[in-house]
């Protein structure tokens, strides 16, 4: 069972993916932007993070950046889940090393699920 922290403005994908997550076994946390996200993960790092990127208070790049200069959590396992197909936020957060970069249009929650699982193996905890 892993401990999936998901960040996303959109309370709609919040809760759906969080409800599969959690019907699968595993713990799911939410929260709608990056400046809360970082709070919960300096109290207490999850397993990996589901992140979008276009959100209000602290986007998704600024959250990485932050969270990548910090030591003890510069390496947790990060899917990144967006609207945006093509876009130089993007390329932005594969430089700050991201494990997999999904379409919120054409992700299923089953390949949501195989992207986290396929992170943890990488990074086991």
């Amino acid at each position: 069972m892993a401990n999936i922290l998901i960040v996303d403005d959109d309370a709609d994908s919040r809760d759906t993916l969080a409800a599969y997550f959690r019907n699968m076994g595993h713990e799911a946390t939410c929260t709608p932007n990056g400046r809360e996200a970082l709070s919960i993960v300096l109290a207490k790092p999850p397993d990996v993070i589901l992140l979008d990127l276009v959100m209000p208070e602290m986007d998704g790049p600024s959250f990485l950046e932050v969270i990548r200069s910090y030591l003890r959590i510069h390496s947790l396992p990060v899917v990144v889940i967006t609207g945006l197909s093509d876009s130089p936020m993007i390329d932005r957060v594969q430089s700050l090393k991201v494990n997999s970069v999904l379409v919120k249009a054409t992700a299923t929650p089953d390949q949501v699920l195989k992207a986290i699982e396929e992170a943890l193996i990488r990074h086991p905890g």
